[in-house]
């Protein structure tokens, strides 16, 4: 067990620890995971004031990650923090997996579009002959 000589906040939400009191002794980065309290039943789930302060893109969450630290419990600022950059992330890849569909739903009419104007010129009845033709030997 590493017992920490002192703790200091990193940007990123987890927590920076010297483990030893010697000039130069290496320093862990750890993650620190919010304890949740059961003494209190909850009557109901985040309110959706919190949500949106924690998920906003403006000063909203600034203000609410002001707020938290004033709590002085760097747990509560780590998942806030981790829950942001994981919203974050999701809205960055739900924006690509959006771009990628697009592109494949244009490439699949575009190739719909091709096939039909091939049979509406009436293609594969003039290249019938090569009907057995599946592989071509050089």
């Amino acid at each position: 067990m590493v017992v920490p000589m002192w703790i200091r906040p990193v940007r990123d939400g987890s927590m920076e620890l010297l483990a030893g009191r010697e000039p130069g002794e290496p320093t862990y980065v750890i993650e620190l995971f919010l304890c949740p309290n059961y003494t209190e039943t909850p009557t109901d789930t985040a309110a959706p004031w919190f949500l949106t302060l924690l998920t906003s893109r403006n000063g909203g969450f600034h203000m609410l990650i002001e707020e938290v630290r004033c709590l002085n419990n760097p747990a509560a600022t780590t998942e806030v923090h981790r829950y942001h950059a994981l919203d974050e992330q999701r809205t960055k890849l739900t924006h690509n997996l959006n771009r990628i569909s697009n592109a494949l739903m244009t490439i699949q009419d575009n190739l719909n579009a091709c096939r039909h104007r091939m049979e509406g010129g009436q293609l594969p009845n003039l290249m019938r002959h090569l009907e057995d033709q599946n592989s071509f030997a050089p």
